[in-house]
């Protein structure tokens, strides 16, 4: 079975096909850099990295694109509100930004991170195009708007009918974001006003026959068209974001990108993530239920990235999850034990070659992936796996070539969902190895006092120590 995935153009699930059978390109919509960013985004970013390690895992070669959006509206009311120039406010998010994704192990996955202010002579070429066609003019208001109009399938994407959108379209929307009901005109270039301070660019475009210099700002959806087709091409195979991105920004890129390039479809295959609620709930920081990943961290530590990827691989994107600190915590404890049987599994397994055994349990992690991402299914395969190994482990029959099989299909598991079954990510200190040495001398001694006192004062560093016929067994928690 190839990969199939859900097309939000067409509303149905679709075998995979790329353009170009050598080279996949992905594009994600990232962040607006204004602050931190919130779980429900870090939902959509491991999402989004866990197709394409999937499609790597599968053979193909991905190039991977996520934005960065450095200028837009909150950006530019927030930076003066913090009295700070663009640069400095956008470059201490960003970074912010990248840290998370490295701690989330998000980073690797991705080729390039292209930030809108590095592509605005990219901007000014298209709508410089869309001027020439006609699908653009200058208002009086001094602001560049796209004409949707000019546009016959304006609102395919969001299944929004025609007769709908002309009620509405006579109207021009200048800020970035804007309600459904409110069809209109778009700014693909906004005219200065005194609130955007020093955050401006003088380019001269051709209208009517004459070079007029239009002082202003890129709009925020002419941002994503530019940079993803500057960096894999007029057409792309895969298009990813949130569900509110997709109107009026998806269906705006749709529109811009078709008609400037003449290249039609912009996008093959529109992946759209569910929103993710908190406690049953949409987040909101008036309810009180809106977290970043430094909250989880601050509350957690570092360690919670590896439980929050494997709760997000354990619903579907396209449905909602509910986030919970007791699922995170249940999370926690599930792949605990799954990297606990990794070692247990590894320490049997030797240096020998796998066996069939996890064959049959491999092929339905590989189907429920192919089936449009579907995380619960694979991760249900890769527990009957370990429930039987560990039952052939208890009883003693799990043999070193079966236990290869199980380690293999668990790292398999491991590179797709990137949970860190293969490395704890920790060492133990001195110190703390001599700890163990001193419980394990209290045990032979069979001081059990001083040797429970010694495993809590461990678990107490993070430390889990556990009793086996073959000595003491270490994991971080």
């Amino acid at each position: 079975m190839p990969l199939s995935l859900y097309n939000s153009l067409t509303r149905s699930v679709e075998a995979f096909r790329p353009l170009d059978p050598e080279r996949v390109s992905v594009y994600a919509c990232g962040p607006t850099v204004y602050n931190h960013v919130h779980i429900g985004n870090w939902s959509l970013f491991t999402v989004s990295d866990v197709l394409v390690r999937w499609l790597r895992e599968s053979g193909y070669t991905v190039v991977y694109v996520q934005n960065i959006t450095d200028v837009e509206d909150k950006i530019i009311r927030d930076s003066r509100a913090a009295g700070e120039d663009l640069v400095t406010f956008t470059t201490r998010w960003s970074d912010a930004f990248l840290e998370g994704m490295g701690d989330l192990d998000n980073k690797r996955q991705v080729d390039h991170f292209p930030r809108a202010t590095e592509h605005v002579d990219g901007m000014v070429e298209m709508i410089q195009a869309l001027l020439d066609k006609g699908h653009a003019y200058l208002a009086d208001d001094g602001s560049i708007y796209y004409r949707v109009s000019s546009f016959p399938t304006y609102g395919e994407l969001a299944n929004i009918k025609q007769e709908d959108l002309k009620a509405g379209a006579s109207g021009r929307i200048k800020a970035d974001e804007y309600d459904k009901e409110e069809v209109g005109d778009f700014a693909l270039w906004k005219g200065y006003v005194e609130e955007d301070g020093d955050v401006f660019w003088e380019p001269a475009f051709r209208i009517d026959g004459q070079e007029r210099v239009v002082k202003g700002r890129p709009g925020w959806h002419i941002e994503c068209s530019v940079m993803s087709s500057a960096l894999l091409g007029p057409r792309i195979d895969i298009h990813l974001g949130g569900e509110d991105l997709l109107f009026p920004h998806h269906q705006n890129e749709i529109a811009q990108s078709e008609a400037a390039t003449g290249e039609a479809p912009f996008v093959r295959y529109w992946l759209h993530h569910k929103h993710l609620l908190v406690d049953g709930a949409k987040m909101s920081k008036s309810k009180g239920n809106f977290y970043t990943l430094k909250d989880l961290m601050d509350r957690y530590g570092e360690k919670v990235a590896r439980p929050f990827r494997y709760l997000i691989a354990s619903g579907h994107y396209r449905n909602s999850l509910d986030f919970t600190f007791a699922g995170l915590e249940s999370a926690a404890r599930t792949l605990g034990n799954l990297q606990e049987a990794r070692t247990r599994y590894a320490k049997v397994a030797g240096d020998t070659g796998p066996s069939a055994f996890a064959d049959e349990w491999t092929g339905r992690f590989v189907t429920a992936m192919d089936d449009d991402l579907n995380g619960p299914e694979a991760l249900a395969a890769i527990h009957e796996m370990t429930g039987e190994a560990n039952r052939r482990l208890q009883n003693e029959v799990l043999s070193a070539a079966d236990a290869a099989s199980a380690v293999a299909l668990l790292d398999k598991a491991d590179r797709v969902f990137g949970l860190g079954l293969a490395e704890s990510g920790r060492t133990l200190t001195a110190e703390q190895q001599a700890l163990v040495d001193a419980r394990a001398t209290a045990r032979d001694n069979k001081n059990w006092a001083e040797s429970d006192r010694l495993r809590d004062e461990l678990a107490a560093q993070g430390i889990i120590v556990k009793d086996s016929k073959d000595g003491q067994e270490i994991r971080f928690s």
